[in-house]
């Protein structure tokens, strides 16, 4: 049975859904199935008083309630048991564990589930294509829907990216074969509980350490990222990065006309896979080649404002999703001159004569601050660099960013740790003869780095915390907005602060 087919008999058997998770994508399917005419239930395991004094969604629940939402909070594991006796399906949110007690509480009642990205990606009927992987995903969706928009080919940003699949207006309209590309975010939080996914094209940038305080171990995480494409067919693309070994290995399984993107020659790329884009060797260079149905295409990546090894192939990897869904080069082109980079992704906040500020706070893993931190490097050699790490640290090793920090000596002046697990960092890097400071929060660890910036000739600020942000902040948002707010208040700049476009990273 479809999606479709069960949302028309919970309407006729006026079945309740239950909704678990008070967040965005809990609210979104809340609203939306209200708009079907189907009774809600929605229910959050924090108790009320809590939700609302700390949430952003906190205005909601009113909200919510005045169109007929049955909203209970301070609900988890056995105590939804006797709420169950009239709900025919159930919506995850992307922060409920399939672990969690209140899920194992109505698989044992046989109460099936879906999750919102799902559901919404089914509902929705036509092509979509899902991004997923550890690092360097909201770029490369926002870069393929800027591709297929500048190609006249009408697209619709979500998922993880902030906007759920199931605001979609479309959702609401008869008929699916006009409907926009559904250009989809997926973190392994959403995927993990997908179990009909099967969009027209998938894409795997990479895999490293990230989420294993949920996952438990790296076979999990990468079997949750591999349903993006574990059901696709030979009339389906997937798209995967041919420099990670860990990715290699999942894809084998995939049945779709595999598409590699890496750093390999292009001709040694096609001899592997249909379908190519290599971003030369070490992603030097100013160009991407694609191969593509017996053509050569060559994109030019001089011009464009992402910059980094890491966004070569990002870039890459866009191009490749692009043109299989139908952009033309042309267009394309017009795409990698004209894409701007994402609020809190190697932001440029303060330019001096000799000193800048980089909001990174969208790198929350070991993985995206080592990028980070190589990027700025190559671009500003002769600068000294102030490293800013903390906040919640993951589960994994800092190993890989510390070796760099240490490899690079007197580069890179004393580290800055702060937040709840600052002294945990500073403790990694005094094993490896790193020497950093202690700040226990963002705006003190902001102040003493501006003071060390200040007195260096030449220096560069990098807020890259490779960690999570909810010690003091809602989402890594917040914690670029808040990083932002301090520079510019301790530099007396305005709050909103334009930066001229003459160095982009």
């Amino acid at each position: 049975m479809s999606f479709q087919e069960t949302i028309t008999g919970l309407r006729a058997s006026g079945k309740k859904v239950l909704v678990i998770g008070l967040g965005i994508s809990g609210i979104e399917s809340s609203r939306f199935l209200v708009r079907r005419g189907l009774r809600v239930l929605l229910v959050e395991r924090q108790d009320e008083q809590a939700f609302l004094a700390k949430s952003k969604f906190a205005p909601s629940v009113e909200e919510l309630r005045s169109i007929g939402v049955e909203v209970l909070c301070g609900v988890d594991g056995e105590a939804i048991a006797p709420l169950l006796s009239d709900v025919g399906l159930a919506i995850l949110s992307p922060g409920v564990p399939l672990e969690s007690a209140i899920v194992g509480t109505i698989v044992r009642l046989k109460v099936p589930y879906v999750s919102e990205l799902e559901l919404g990606v089914e509902l929705h009927g036509g092509r979509s294509v899902v991004v997923t992987g550890s690092n360097g995903k909201s770029t490369t969706v926002s870069l393929i829907d800027h591709m297929l928009r500048e190609a006249g080919i009408r697209s619709y940003l979500c998922g993880n990216v902030g906007t759920p699949v199931i605001s979609n207006e479309e959702l609401h309209q008869e008929g699916s074969a006009s409907r926009a590309v559904l250009v989809v975010e997926a973190s392994s939080y959403q995927l993990e509980a997908c179990t009909v996914l099967k969009p027209a094209v998938s894409v795997m940038l990479n895999l490293s350490e990230n989420h294993l305080e949920r996952h438990g171990s790296m076979e999990r995480y990468g079997a949750a990222k591999a349903r993006a494409f574990r059901l696709q067919d030979g009339g389906d693309v997937t798209v995967a990065n041919a420099d990670d070994p860990a990715v290699m290995a999942l894809v084998h399984a995939s049945r779709a006309q595999l598409a590699l993107f890496g750093r390999s020659p292009l001709a040694e790329l096609l001899g592997k896979a249909p379908i190519a884009a290599s971003v030369g060797e070490g992603g030097a260079g100013g160009s991407i080649s694609l191969g593509l149905e017996g053509r050569v295409e060559t994109y030019r990546t001089e011009e464009s404002a992402l910059l980094g090894s890491h966004n070569r192939q990002n870039m890459a990897a866009a191009i490749v999703a692009a043109r299989t869904l139908g952009a033309r080069p042309e267009a394309v082109q017009r795409s990698l001159e004209t894409f701007q980079p994402l609020e809190h992704r190697l932001e440029v906040v303060s330019r001096g004569s000799q000193h800048l500020v980089i909001n990174d706070s969208k790198s929350t893993t070991v993985a995206a601050s080592l990028a980070a931190l190589t990027t700025v490097r190559s671009h500003f050699p002769e600068h000294r660099l102030i490293l800013m790490l903390g906040g919640l640290s993951k589960a994994g090793s800092w190993a890989p960013l510390l070796k760099i920090v240490k490899t690079e000596g007197e580069a890179i002046e004393p580290v800055v740790c702060f937040g709840k697990d600052g002294p945990l960092l500073a403790s990694h890097c005094r094993a490896m003869g790193i020497p950093s400071v202690v700040a226990p929060s963002l705006e003190e660890a902001t102040a003493h780095a501006l003071q060390a910036l200040t007195r260096l000739p030449k220096g560069v600020l990098l807020l890259s915390p490779g960690c999570a942000s909810f010690d003091e902040f809602r989402d890594f948002e917040h914690r670029g907005a808040e990083f932002k707010r301090h520079v510019r208040g301790r530099l007396g700049l305005p709050l909103s602060a334009e930066v001229p476009p003459c160095v982009s990273l």
